[in-house]
């Protein structure tokens, strides 16, 4: 049957390539050596199909996420951690070891890559008073770090790489209440290329760090103007949080969950042009280290720490930061959970701060001097931060109760003879608790700075008639209160009400929504001038759809 199947498929071939004046020279054996190969390569493709068959199925997916009843789920869209999400189901259709086989003929057999779109779309309408004597009540529209992305998964199983994966992600902020800057350029989130395996993954590009996401998931009121940045890894107040942060050019591992405990650390080098750090690094033109785009500290003109009418060269004196290094450990078991992080900037660039500024002007740089006639200078040090903490959900008979509290230490390492310069360095303690009832999740939430060693800051007076202070002469510590709650039509779309007051002391300076809204509320008066002890008011309601 072979043979005569062959003969007539010969024959058809033979008629075909009489029409072409480049094949009348083929012969029947010319003919019959092709179809042998064909049918080899058919054998070959047959031993593969049935080879995958046999092979032991590719795990499959968790399952879906269940209702939002957890409150640790209440930061808001588990995307902005920056995680790849696994994989969903295939939908139902052929396989072939547990593969999805593509239709058509001209097709690829296996179909192994995953593309997942996903976003999240936060707007709010919001009321402030920064408590400022030439300020008033202000009214306002956010978008909260709305956000849109892409995320890849190939699965490499089918190649002989049992349990490990090639992931990527590209992710967005989607500035829709305002006028696009370079943050809404596409990558400018959580951006990467990596590995999955069995023994954790390992990726490349920019990240939030593990320090800031062992306890993002403890702040009911992420993105709002009681987002605990106001106060948490925050160093010296205003409008950055230095130590709750996305790092650029960074290389970091993600341990799998072992009894509940994970492992995560992250290096990104400095890269920078200067040996203070004073400049750009090697593949960012446009903004300084640990700033951004267009932000406190990025050297773009009237940011601060910028140099007179430049945008480039050496101005990053503001923040900008060396070799960073940033690790955490979680632990989780049924409604407990603990953590620990750690994160280490190498030699900071703080010489803006030996700057005189009058308003909007800054003049040459040059030593501080204080009340008591003493000089001092910031410099070019190391400076690092410390958290450990821990939660726990209990069931009240109203529904779940999620508490959560942690104690943070941040240090700038200057000598002994400097402390009175150093407003970077202080203690913090953090608390919130939540309480669903159906579907409404109910929060509070308390943050605290505690007084530093010193400042340099030189602050107005809330009373144009009062003269320039210096900072140092006055406490400057801080207290954050919220409250609020967010109705979840379902596990996608929500509504929620938040409001919050920050107490400053009378030498401090922290601002409302100092990172996640989309604006900063900070006690500066018309001229740019920083004011002390100002308590600043907001409230601010709004919707959250995520996809």
């Amino acid at each position: 049957m072979r043979n005569r199947l062959l003969s007539g498929t010969a024959c058809a071939a033979l008629c075909l390539f009489s029409f072409s004046g480049a094949a009348r020279s083929a012969t029947l054996d010319d003919v019959m050596a092709r179809l042998d190969k064909i049918e080899k390569e058919n054998a070959e493709l047959r031993a593969k199909v049935r080879s995958l068959s046999s092979a032991k199925p590719v795990a499959a997916a968790p399952a879906a996420t269940p209702a939002v009843t957890d409150p640790s789920k209440f930061k808001g869209n588990p995307v902005l951690h920056g995680s790849v999400a696994t994989s969903p189901t295939p939908p139902p259709g052929p396989t072939i070891g547990g593969m999805p086989v593509k239709a058509g003929p001209l097709g690829p057999l296996i179909d192994n890559t995953t593309v997942t779109l996903y976003g999240s779309i936060d707007v709010s309408g919001d009321i402030f008073n920064p408590s400022v004597f030439d300020q008033g009540t202000k009214l306002g529209v956010a978008s909260n770090i709305s956000s849109f992305g892409v995320r890849v998964r190939h699965n490499l199983a089918p190649y002989g790489w049992d349990g490990m994966a090639v992931v990527a992600q590209l992710e967005s902020q989607v500035d829709i209440a305002s006028f696009p800057t370079e943050r809404a350029a596409f990558g400018t989130r959580d951006s990467f290329l990596g590995v999955e395996s069995p023994w954790g993954s390992i990726k490349a590009g920019k990240s939030d760090t593990p320090y800031k996401k062992s306890t993002s998931a403890m702040d009911p009121f992420t993105r709002t103007l009681g987002d605990y940045n106001s106060i948490m890894g925050n160093t010296g107040g205003d409008n950055r949080a230095e130590f709750d942060w996305r790092m650029p050019h960074a290389v970091w591992y993600e341990s799998p969950i072992f009894q509940g405990f994970q492992f995560s650390a992250l290096f990104s080098p400095g890269q920078n042009y200067a040996r203070d750090n004073s400049d750009f690094s090697y593949g960012d033109v446009f903004q300084c280290p640990g700033t951004s785009a267009r932000g406190s500290g990025s050297n773009f003109p009237g940011t601060g720490g910028a140099g007179t009418g430049n945008i480039g060269g050496q101005n990053c004196t503001d923040g900008s930061y060396g070799n960073a290094y940033s690790a955490a450990l979680t632990y989780k078991n049924g409604p407990f959970t603990a953590i620990a992080a750690y994160e280490l900037h190498e030699q900071v660039n703080r010489r803006g701060d030996d700057n005189t500024e009058v308003g909007a002007t800054t003049f040459a740089a040059g030593p501080v001097v204080l009340p008591d006639g003493s000089i001092v200078m910031t410099g070019v040090q190391n400076e690092w931060a410390a958290k450990i903490g821990g939660g726990y959900r209990i069931n009240d008979g109203l529904g779940d109760l999620q508490l959560n509290a942690y104690y943070e230490w941040i240090r700038r390492e200057v000598p002994a003879s400097e402390q009175i310069f150093n407003e970077r360095s202080r203690d913090a303690v953090f608390a919130s608790a939540t309480q669903t009832i159906g579907k409404w999740a109910i929060s509070g939430s308390y943050a605290h700075a505690f007084k530093s060693p010193g400042n340099p800051a030189t602050l107005n007076g809330n009373d144009p008639s009062l003269p320039v202070y210096q900072a140092n002469l006055f406490s400057d510590d801080a207290s954050q209160y919220a409250i609020g709650a967010r109705y979840y039509f379902n596990n996608w779309a929500s509504w929620y009400f938040v409001a919050s007051e920050l107490v400053n002391g009378k030498g401090a300076h922290y601002c409302l929504g100092a990172s996640g809204h989309g604006y900063q509320v900070c006690s500066r008066d018309a001229a740019n001038d920083t004011i002390g002890g100002a308590t600043i008011k907001a409230a601010t309601t709004g919707m959250t759809f995520n996809f």
